[in-house]
């Protein structure tokens, strides 16, 4: 949902997820992100809130959106093609209790005085028994004024994974293609394997700027799950940082049968 507003209420009823992440934890002013969801998905329908959290140095962005996303069924009613949208307003803070020099500099306070930002996210989704494509574009307006800076936020996002399932085990191979602003394009490509009825799974993935990413997560299918995942720092970063730790938890507060 974070990545994609196409797959609010993918999983019908109503669900809480939580996240939290710690960036190069050994690097003063490293990066953390907090975020939380809540989305509900019956029938063609899903509609949800999140508010994402990102605090680097002197700098904490936040931003909340509302989403909404349609289902549409297709042929035999196992493969929908999914569309959603994304609308909120993002808000930059500096820090001036933290500035080591002039708290009272007029370029630190101005940046404080600057308005709120109004911007969207669009994506696109088609989802079959095993297979699924999304594709998606995050922050539609800060790209269209096309400002020059530092690679701070993610462009594009698009996936194809597939699933592959037997009595006691299911694989499911996946492939990302992402854009960063002001930064190279990164491809993905790992898989995620779950065991016991689906509850326990592992998860590996190759990034291409040379960083690996390793998972694990546990269900428990009508109550919760939980998620952990350790990000290894890039090749220009292993002398100066470690690596990055996540963990999420999703909650399913009601079911709806599909």
């Amino acid at each position: 949902y974070l990545s994609n507003p196409a797959m609010v209420g993918f999983k019908r009823g109503l669900n809480i997820n939580l996240g939290y992440r710690n960036q190069w934890g050994n690097m003063e002013g490293a990066p953390r992100n907090l975020s939380a969801t809540t989305e509900y998905g019956i029938e063609k329908v899903g509609i949800g809130l999140n508010f994402y959290k990102d605090i680097a140095g002197l700098i904490s962005r936040s931003k909340m959106q509302a989403s909404y996303a349609y289902r549409l069924p297709l042929n035999d009613g196992t493969k929908f093609f999914h569309f959603g949208i994304s609308l909120g307003i993002q808000t930059d803070i500096l820090n001036l209790q933290n500035i080591v020099g002039s708290q009272n500099d007029p370029t630190a306070i101005r940046y404080n005085d600057q308005e709120q930002i109004l911007d969207g996210d669009f994506g696109i989704a088609y989802s079959a028994s095993r297979f699924r494509f999304e594709a998606s574009i995050s922050n539609l307006k800060t790209q269209l004024e096309l400002k020059d800076g530092i690679s701070n936020y993610g462009t594009f996002m698009s996936a194809v994974s597939y699933k592959i399932s037997s009595s006691d085990w299911q694989l499911q191979p996946k492939l990302m293609y992402r854009g960063v602003r002001n930064y190279n394009d990164i491809l993905d490509f790992g898989a995620e394997l779950r065991v016991l009825s689906e509850q326990l799974g592992f998860m590996s993935m190759y990034h291409t700027n040379k960083s690996m990413s390793y998972g694990l997560s546990y269900q428990n299918p009508k109550q919760w799950q939980l998620l952990m995942l350790y990000n290894t720092p890039t090749q220009a970063l292993k002398s100066y940082a470690n690596g990055t730790f996540e963990i999420g938890l999703q909650l399913y507060l009601k079911s709806e049968e599909e």
